[in-house]
């Protein structure tokens, strides 16, 4: 499960993998957000990587108010063995999607950290997709 207090995130987590083309599954849900089982479980070493919808048509969805998470903003993850992993917050971030930061969000880090990514930026009516990512960074300190 997924705690953020300061933006009132309060989800249990499914496990996401890669869809036919290769991108990252969303959650088929939009009040649950997913942990991308390819990436390392939180509290491993390496970015640990959970996703989640801002909105969906009928309003906010688990992840909409992810944009509004500062530096220093704590991170819950309860993982299946009932072990609590906590993390603060680093660095949130911004990002067209045909500009995504692969490496930086996927890439080998040198301890356990976590990578929360939703939609966000500006919301495109003729594609019906928002242009952009928010991803926001955070490093274990438990």
């Amino acid at each position: 499960a997924l705690t953020i207090p300061s933006i009132g995130v309060s989800t249990p987590l499914i496990r996401l993998g890669l869809t036919p083309s290769g991108s990252l599954q969303v959650p088929d849900r939009f009040d649950v957000a997913g942990w991308y089982d390819r990436s390392p479980p939180p509290g491993a070493t390496g970015p640990a990587v959970i996703a989640g919808h801002i909105d969906s048509v009928n309003g906010p969805a688990v992840f909409y108010r992810l944009g509004l998470l500062r530096p220093g903003a704590r991170v819950y993850v309860r993982r299946a063995d009932g072990s609590v992993a906590v993390f603060r917050v680093t660095l949130v971030g911004l990002y067209p999607k045909d500009h995504f930061p692969t490496a930086q969000v996927y890439g080998s880090v040198p301890g356990p950290q976590l990578r929360l990514i939703t939609c966000g930026g500006t919301f495109d009516w003729a594609r019906h997709s928002y242009l952009s990512n928010v991803v926001v960074y955070a490093t274990e300190v438990s």
